[in-house]
């Protein structure tokens, strides 16, 4: 990414705390002029990510978001300390991923262009990656941190991915 512009901001994983992360998304993406429904995109993945790990992560401490933009495209990096979380990974019963609160897998295949969760030592870290322009031969993309990537309409799980 020539040309890149880096930005960071950190919460503690506490309720309230993804008011300030949208604030910074939106922030970055006016200063780049990313575009309403780029932005408003974007914003919903980072949120959606953000909860889950809120709610799902069993640990205390801080998240942390990277900001990082070029010409051809934003990079959101989320960046978690602790137990194994992968927010990416659809609900195991069927029944919950039925529900409401449960689309966020599929919400997130249909609005960035790329997504990737890794598990290094203690840190889970998920990468989006939203186009400013799409490229020709452009297909939403997955990885499940073993660096197999998915094919937006066959998501598959493996459950011994963290």
């Amino acid at each position: 990414m020539a040309g890149t512009e880096i930005d960071y901001i950190e919460i503690e994983k506490k309720p309230g705390g993804l008011e300030y992360i949208s604030d910074f998304i939106q922030e970055r993406s006016l200063g780049i002029k990313l575009g309403f429904k780029k932005t408003w995109e974007l914003m919903l993945v980072v949120d959606e990510v953000c909860s889950n790990i809120l709610a799902n992560s069993n640990s205390e401490g801080f998240l942390k978001v990277v900001w990082k933009s070029d010409d051809t495209c934003v990079m959101v990096e989320i960046i978690d300390r602790g137990e194994p979380y992968n927010p990416l990974s659809p609900p195991p019963d069927e029944d919950e991923m039925l529900s409401l609160g449960a689309m966020g897998t599929y919400m997130i295949d249909r609005m960035v262009d790329k997504v990737e969760y890794h598990r290094i030592k203690d840190i889970n870290k998920v990468c989006i990656t939203k186009y400013r322009k799409r490229p020709n031969n452009h297909k939403n993309m997955r990885s499940n941190g073993k660096g197999s990537e998915i094919n937006e309409k066959k998501v598959s799980h493996n459950p011994d991915s963290p």
